[in-house]
Order: structure tokens, then sequence, then C-alpha cells
């Protein structure tokens, strides 16, 4: 399949809830952006609890980096199958009680 039919092919949008059982922690990549991976387990009323990593690039890797190990997390954006599943963040949708989500600041002044 040729790169620009990729695009036009439909993603899977979800929103996954579930507890981080392994800290984030921070991935090089070779353009030099920030991307962050966390393991969460993730239950369903269908199937038993499963892995699933969550990634993060840029302001998402730095609101995943506020979490911690034991924390639940809500979080929407693709999925995908590589070495596991996996969700790309757009958005956090929410955390453990305690732990407030701020919006972060696009620009500073």
């Amino acid at each position: 399949m040729r790169k620009n039919q990729r695009k036009n092919t439909a993603q899977h949008t979800a929103t996954i809830t579930g507890t981080i059982t392994q800290a984030p922690k921070r991935i090089p990549t070779r353009t030099g952006r920030v991307m962050v991976a966390v393991t969460v387990l993730v239950a369903s009323e269908k199937r038993s609890p499963y892995p699933m990593q969550v990634i993060g690039f840029d302001v998402m890797a730095l609101a995943l980096m506020l979490h911690q190990r034991g924390q639940r997390l809500t979080v929407t954006g693709p999925t995908r199958y590589h070495n596991g599943y996996q969700i790309t963040v757009r958005e956090v949708v929410a955390a453990d009680a305690g732990h407030e989500l701020v919006p972060l600041p696009l620009s500073t002044p």
C-alpha cells in the first residue's frame, strides 16, 4: 500500500480505561520528538484484562509523565496492533482523584 493511500484509510478511535502497571518511560526517537510509553492493564466486559501500550508524543507525552504506577487512566486515540495492543493518545480524559488534570498552555507569554 502506498503512503498516500494509508492516510485515507479509517483508523479506529477508542477510549480505554485501565490501571498503570509500568511507570511512564521516555523513549528516544531519531527525530528528537518527545515520546513516552506507559503500560496499562485494560479490562472490558467481554474479555479478561490485557496489557495495552499507551504512546504519547510532545504535549501528550508530558501529560502521561505526570501519572504514576497504580493510577487509573482514561485516554482516547487511534488503536493498532504492533508487538502488542497500542493506543496513541490524542486526549487524556481522566485520571485518579487527587491528580487534577490541567490543560497545558500552548504558548508562553
